[in-house]
């Protein structure tokens, strides 16, 4: 039993947290008590191969003669022949090449930055930009020029896509969906191949308005505001679809989406940013509702906070990095992005999730280099690489706080006194790491600085018995310790420091307790 004093002879009770936050971020229960493994604040940090907390990289610049203006959207224009370049777009212009970024706008009058590009038939097709509103293509070389419209009218908004050998755009009323002749962006008549869509009479619950369109699973997908619309060619065409013969396979009324470029693919799956969080497709089909399909929900009054603070929700972005297996969704109005970790669901089907604090505009995974590329909002016409451990330069900060901790059952109406805390981490450099001990549900409490130096002659414990993921040479373990402060009934930890280009990885945190009295 306890002894009725917080010091003294009272016992040292130990409490390992090993990987703390593997759980990811919890906002949702930060307020109550949480199992360790989860996190209330977990900020620029990714989960590594070895299931820990690690340093995020940075975003470096690869421009060296920057264009006009921030560049709003990135897209990779894929070949023919399997050749790609990078396409980018401003609030003024459009350009290629990364180094020294070239306009190719030509006699477009390009005033929205925020351009959904499309790959059709060897041709760059950029939405919405042309005389009139019609789609302007690039051929590869010379500049945009609006598509020659020799039959049919062609659609004039910037939404749409291109699938099965066809561009679908929804016109300027947002509910005609124009789609063109077989590999040909010229002829939208219905003599030469093309139609309409009249989404009108489609809607199962009354009025809506397409804000995307997209391919999945065979079938033609229309995501509206606040309903989904799967179109599938039960003919098993050879086309893929045939427009003459598809028709509306399922409905999901009750979630929609915010913008079309608030779309992901992922590991078979699509995920959507949707007004009650990010979603799942697959299993917005599967379960018809949107109860199952938010992988979002531990933090989901945070994500939807950052979603209402966009103005304009074309301003942002969703994308998959297959080579770091996650998804950003990038909120540049509120200057962040949450990171959902993909490699595993957690067991209520939602991902673990962390914030990064960052001017990221917005970013698209180049598939030939297998290459995160992205654009800052306070770095005008440069384009970043996902890469080193600062923001053009700029520093940024790692951030972890558990939950709220009670030391369990037995002891959860007791005073605690955290004599010592022990971290292992792992560290690159010279670096300043500032262990928190917070008491009783209070914002502050008491901080040390600890100065941890990159061993020299050898890490207390041998990194070759650890499983160091992507960390290479360089990285040591290293042990701190320190002091506890305070005392309260109920008690959280917290590591900061300052990044400063260097690699972090935090691997197990042990508290040593004394239990007092019985909390009055």
């Amino acid at each position: 039993m306890p002894t009725p004093r917080s010091h003294g002879g009272a016992p040292i009770t130990p409490l390992n947290l090993p990987a703390p936050g593997k759980a990811g971020l919890n906002t949702e229960a930060g307020s109550t008590l949480l199992d360790p493994a989860w996190a209330t604040v977990l900020k620029n940090v990714i989960f590594d191969s070895g299931g820990r907390i690690a340093t995020r990289k940075g975003w470096t610049s690869v421009t060296t003669t920057p264009a006009a203006g921030v560049i709003m959207r990135i897209h990779e224009y894929i070949k023919a022949d399997a050749t790609a370049a990078i396409i980018m777009s401003t609030d003024a212009d459009i350009f290629k090449t990364i180094a020294a970024p070239t306009t190719i706008e030509g006699t477009l009058s390009i005033t929205e930055g925020n351009i959904k590009f499309v790959n059709f038939n060897d041709k760059c097709i950029a939405l919405g930009t042309g005389t009139s509103g019609n789609p302007s293509v690039y051929t590869g070389t010379g500049d945009f020029t609006t598509v020659t419209v020799n039959s049919g009218t062609a659609p004039t908004s910037g939404i749409g896509t291109a699938a099965f050998g066809r561009l679908w755009v929804v016109d300027v009323d947002g509910h005609t969906i124009r789609y063109c002749a077989l590999l040909d962006e010229t002829r939208w008549a219905v003599a030469d191949g093309g139609g309409t869509i009249d989404m009108d009479n489609v809607w199962p619950q009354g009025e809506d308005q397409v804000l995307a369109i997209e391919e999945f699973g065979g079938d033609l997908i229309i995501f509206g505001s606040n309903t989904i619309v799967v179109w599938t060619d039960g003919a098993g065409s050879n086309l893929g679809i045939d427009p003459t013969v598809m028709y509306v396979s399922d409905t999901i009324p009750g979630t929609g989406i915010l913008s079309q470029f608030g779309i992901a693919r992922a590991k078979g799956d699509m995920y959507f940013i949707s007004p009650q969080g990010l979603s799942s497709l697959a299993r917005a089909i599967q379960y018809k509702g949107t109860t199952l399909t938010n992988v979002s929900k531990n933090i989901q009054s945070q994500f939807l906070a950052y979603s209402d603070a966009e103005s304009d929700p074309n301003d942002l972005t969703l994308v998959y990095s297959p080579r770091e297996d996650f998804l950003l969704a990038i909120f540049p109005t509120s200057n962040k992005v949450v990171m959902f970790d993909t490699r595993q669901p957690m067991e209520d089907g939602s991902f673990r999730a962390a914030e990064w604090v960052t001017d990221l505009q917005t970013a698209c995974y180049q598939t030939k280099d297998q290459t995160l590329r992205g654009s800052l909002t306070g770095t005008v016409g440069e384009l970043m690489t996902h890469s080193g451990y600062s923001d053009d330069g700029t520093s940024y900060d790692f951030s972890y706080e558990s939950g709220w901790i009670d030391l369990g059952q037995e002891l959860n109406s007791y005073l605690k006194f955290i004599k010592k805390a022990t971290c292992f981490v792992f560290v690159a450099g010279n670096t300043t790491v500032n262990v928190s001990m917070k008491y009783d549900f209070k914002t502050t409490g008491h901080t040390v600085p600890i100065s941890v130096a990159s061993a020299t002659g050898g890490a207390e414990f041998s990194v070759g018995e650890w499983s160091l993921g992507e960390f290479g040479g360089g990285i040591t373990l290293r042990t701190i310790s320190a002091p506890g402060a305070l005392q309260g009934q109920y008690l959280k930890v917290g590591i900061n420091l300052d990044i400063a280009s260097a690699q972090f990885a935090l691997q197990q945190i042990n508290l040593f307790a004394k239990v007092g009295r019985i909390a009055t």
